[in-house]
């Protein structure tokens, strides 16, 4: 009974330290932002025209695309958007002829006023449904009713991130604070409905929760190190300039930091507590020692394997930013110049964070799910043989 005041003071410290470390940056007023009120609509590509203005530079051409609209308003009618310029494009990155594209229809002042029509990407919204549905039966034929439960698990997820987070950032709330609060509610919702009410349920959650709490310290002691032009991108200063509030990006970045962990945690919190179950269940009568020896063989395994899989990521996904650095960068330039290059630099500690949250959940999990066993002997003990 004395532990629950301790554990209630070391709480609420935790949760000042994460405030006061994620307002440690305050963001300058800003006044209103001038909005565009659009019409958005899909249209059809009739026709291209190309024409060159200059006969020495081929480059330079005036192109006119017919349009044919779908839906909206303008059901019907057509329109032709001129574009004149440089056509340096790589090749297949314009529209061609039957493609389906959104568009947003604009006026620049009243009802009479001229239209603008802006063409936006090309509609590939039957990929995607065909995407999705190839997902959801492979994940429904191969995991069943565990698969069924990951994916409401992570809808939930989803729409704490974007019904949540993202409002709450929108409206000036220190975004870090919530993105904890966020993590460790998706952690507890989300790991029963994966492994059902069971002692390892108990165990995983437990770990992951520490995980999530040690992440956070973490990225707070990261920030504070590398100060803030070290772990803001260019995403991030768009985002503070196109808002209309006052966005923490000290915060905003520290709370991608915990986000990007929390998959990592929870993944290898679920596979140790169902390692540690599984040890118990064959030999009921291990030892402490033998089972941490036991659960820590299986942890040096899912830590290889996930460490590849989080290399493999990084790399795949960073690719085209590996390739810019080694266009851009001189052969002279140092070698820590490059790591302090802040896109490369974002990406490091988001990765060192992650994974150092993710090895030390490890053996949080295997020990609480060792003592619940504990736990529960001493309160049943088995009948000697």
């Amino acid at each position: 009974m004395k532990k629950r005041p301790s554990l209630l003071i070391c709480l609420l410290t935790f949760v000042l330290l994460v405030s006061a470390g994620s307002t440690a940056y305050t963001a300058p007023k800003k006044g209103p932002v001038s909005m565009d009120s659009r019409e958005f609509a899909r249209a059809r590509v009739v026709k291209i025209e190309k024409r060159v203005l200059d006969v020495n530079n081929p480059s330079a051409v005036e192109i006119r695309v017919h349009l044919l609209m779908l839906n909206g308003p303008r059901k019907g009618q057509s329109h032709v958007s001129l574009y004149r310029g440089e056509n340096d494009l790589p090749r297949d990155m314009f529209y061609r002829q039957g493609d389906t594209v959104f568009v947003g229809i604009s006026r620049t002042g009243g009802a009479d006023s001229l239209e603008y029509v802006s063409i936006y990407d090309v509609d590939n919204t039957t990929g995607i449904v065909i995407l999705g549905v190839l997902l959801v039966l492979t994940i429904v034929v191969v995991g069943r009713l565990r698969g069924v439960l990951s994916m409401l698990s992570l809808t939930a997820t989803v729409f704490l991130v974007f019904y949540v987070l993202i409002p709450m950032t929108m409206k000036g709330y220190s975004p870090l604070p919530v993105a904890v609060i966020i993590s460790v509610f998706s952690i507890i919702l989300s790991v029963p409905i994966i492994m059902g009410f069971q002692k390892k349920t108990a165990a995983a959650i437990g770990g992951a929760v520490l995980g999530v709490i040690l992440a956070t310290c973490l990225s707070l002691l990261s920030g504070w190190l590398m100060h803030l032009s070290g772990i803001v991108t260019n995403e991030m200063v768009t985002v503070f300039y196109a808002s209309n509030v006052e966005i923490n990006l000290h915060g905003l970045a520290l709370s991608g930091m915990v986000i990007a962990a929390l998959g990592a945690i929870m993944d290898v919190c679920i596979s140790i507590a169902s390692a540690t179950e599984e040890i118990f269940r064959v030999n009921p009568d291990i030892t402490v020692k033998d089972a941490f020896r036991s659960v820590f063989t299986v942890s040096s395994d899912i830590l290889g394997a996930t460490v590849n899989t989080l290399l493999f990521a990084y790399v795949g996904s960073a690719l085209p930013l590996v390739l810019l650095i080694a266009m851009r960068i001189d052969p002279g330039t140092p070698f820590w110049l490059i790591l302090n290059y802040n896109p490369v630099l974002s990406e490091l500690v988001k990765s060192a964070v992650g994974c150092i949250g993710m090895f030390l959940s490890m053996p949080a999990s295997a020990f609480l799910c060792i003592e619940l066993h504990r736990w529960r002997e001493k309160k049943n003990p088995l009948p000697p043989r």
